[in-house]
């Protein structure tokens, strides 16, 4: 039953629920009186000679029926406590002057007292109570008149307490539910705007997400998994209807071995290759990974697959191979018609000692390209490692054979070219790869070195590293190109007025000396000149030796 202020609505048809409650609570009391009444009359009719008892029994239904008309929504919550007043009056009435002892229906207005309305109500209505109590044992004196009123008053303010206490805790534990509800509510908010968000994200990337339970059921897809196997959007647990292959045009993959079964199954692997011929009638080729999530709170581990669309990579890696291989083709020809006419060159015996070292240059610098081109297919199919065939070297020597073969193009353009390299330089490399880097350096040095400019190059053993140093007085780089002088293509402005290039030697280089275990490092001033530190470990027979 509430008992607030009265809600200025009007109530039109159906009862709210305080007005609800008060019917309900007196009706209980009026069911329980007529009950009693009936009682009565058949047993001891005469009773109803006794004007209390009778103006006491109508006076209860009376109240009924007026309380089943008062328009209670619109009066305030006070106005109520009339209603359990007037019954206590009705069943004094009823009690009074007979030997049926009626008092227990007091608990009613008590309880309906105690449990909807303060304390001084509470204590109201029990003096109400005991001052009927007195008035009837002085109407009907007796022995035991003093002990009932005791009795009767005791009993009904342990029932008023006891209501009253229950009635505020229940009230204290019904706000505090409330409370948590609503915290409850706004946490369950959060979290579904939380994976809303989450869900949003997961849509908006290219990658294939699919979620699945240890069992093997689907929990959740993003679009791009649905789009690329053809789901059902409204029940993506239904088959899918785009068909895996084990290569393109080839044999579909066994429903065991497919990703999503292998996953079910609570495999875990990476980068598994499938061909996917889509419901749209395209192939596309798709790398696959299944990695497992551990439980977090009450959810169970799960596996996550991931699925990444790697079409145009795997066509960019096909065309390459085939660019490669036709670049090797063609380039081979002309390369072994220079060695050849090189090579028959050197036989004659009219050629000068300066001649013949420098056809004996030619012949090597072609080996060396030959060697590079008949690599391009194999570095191309199976991805570039900065190192092949592996040896103890001494990088001196390397280093001695590049100069030498640069040395002509830097006399002709006035440069000095100065050498400190006094000690052996042992390093566990591949020579061929090494011999790259080195001549990138040193090219570079030389082509973007002015006339009259100046090219040092040291080569030194510090402790168990080998430090080759190539430094130029050349056109230098700036602060703003450095940081991407390594980027595949890139070149200055001014590299790009000096001479022609790719972009790709000084990363190239970079490759081969980290596959190396080494650092290349690079200090440049625009304008000043270009410092190339390469630093390599010295070879394990070497700092083994002495330990």
């Amino acid at each position: 039953m509430a008992t607030g202020a009265a809600r200025p609505t009007l109530v039109v048809g159906t009862p709210d629920a305080r007005t609800r409650s008060i019917w309900l609570t007196q009706l209980v009391l009026a069911a329980s009186v007529l009950i009693t009444a009936i009682m009565v009359m058949v047993l001891q009719p005469e009773l109803f000679g006794h004007w209390n008892f009778l103006l006491g029994t109508l006076l209860v239904v009376v109240l009924t029926l007026a309380t089943l008309a008062v328009p209670w929504s619109r009066l305030p919550a006070s106005a109520v406590l009339a209603v359990p007043f007037a019954d206590a009056l009705a069943i004094g009435l009823m009690s009074t002057g007979t030997e049926l002892r009626l008092g227990y229906l007091w608990a009613f207005p008590v309880m309906w007292a105690a449990m909807h309305f303060h304390a001084t109500a509470l204590a109201a209505m029990l003096a109400l109570i005991g001052l009927i109590l007195l008035l009837d044992s002085s109407i009907t004196p007796g022995p035991w008149g003093a002990l009932r009123v005791f009795v009767v008053l005791l009993t009904l303010t342990f029932i008023g307490i006891t209501a009253h206490i229950a009635l505020r805790r229940t009230r204290s534990l019904r706000r505090l539910l409330r409370r948590q509800a609503g915290r409850l509510t706004a946490t369950l908010s959060r979290r579904s705007d939380q994976e809303r968000r989450t869900m949003e994200i997961l849509n908006g990337i290219d990658t294939g997400i699919a979620r699945i339970s240890e069992d093997g059921t689907l929990l959740a897809v993003n679009d791009a998994y649905s789009r690329l196997y053809g789901l059902d959007p409204l029940d993506p647990t239904r088959p899918a209807q785009s068909v895996e292959y084990t290569g393109l045009r080839g044999m579909p993959v066994p429903f065991s071995e497919r990703p999503f079964s292998r996953a079910a199954r609570g495999d875990t692997f990476t980068d598994a290759s499938v061909w996917l011929f889509t419901v749209q009638g395209e192939w596309r080729a798709l790398s696959v990974t299944a990695k497992r999530l551990a439980a977090r709170g009450d959810e169970d581990s799960s596996i996550l697959l991931l699925v990444h669309d790697v079409t145009a990579l795997t066509y960019a890696q096909r065309e390459r191979e085939r660019f490669t291989a036709m670049a090797s083709h063609e380039l081979k020809h002309p390369l072994t018609v220079m060695i050849g006419n090189a090579e028959l060159a050197l036989e004659l015996d009219e050629l000068t000692p300066r001649t013949r070292e420098r056809f004996e240059s030619i012949v090597a610098a072609s080996d060396r390209m030959l060697t590079m081109t008949e690599s391009l297919v194999t570095t191309s199919r199976r991805g570039f490692s900065g190192r092949d065939e592996v040896d103890d070297i001494d990088l001196r020597q390397i280093l001695l054979e590049s100069v030498a073969s640069f040395r002509p193009t830097a006399v002709a353009n006035d440069i000095a070219v100065d050498v400190l390299a006094d000690e052996a330089l042992p390093i566990t490399a591949d020579g061929f790869r090494l011999r790259q880097v080195v001549d990138n350096v040193v090219s570079n040095a030389i082509k973007y070195t002015p006339r009259e400019g100046e090219v040092r190059i040291a080569g030194t053993v510090d402790g168990d590293t080998v430090v080759l140093t190539v430094a130029d007085s050349g056109i230098g780089i700036g602060a703003d190109d450095l940081p991407h002088i390594l980027t595949p293509y890139f070149r200055t402005s001014e590299a790009k007025k000096k001479s022609g290039g790719t972009g790709l030697g000084l990363g190239i280089s970079n490759d081969i000396v980290l596959a190396h275990g080494g650092t290349l490092e690079i200090d440049s001033e625009a304008g000043v000149g270009t410092t190339v530190t390469i630093r390599l470990p010295l070879a394990a027979a070497v700092t083994e030796g002495p330990a």
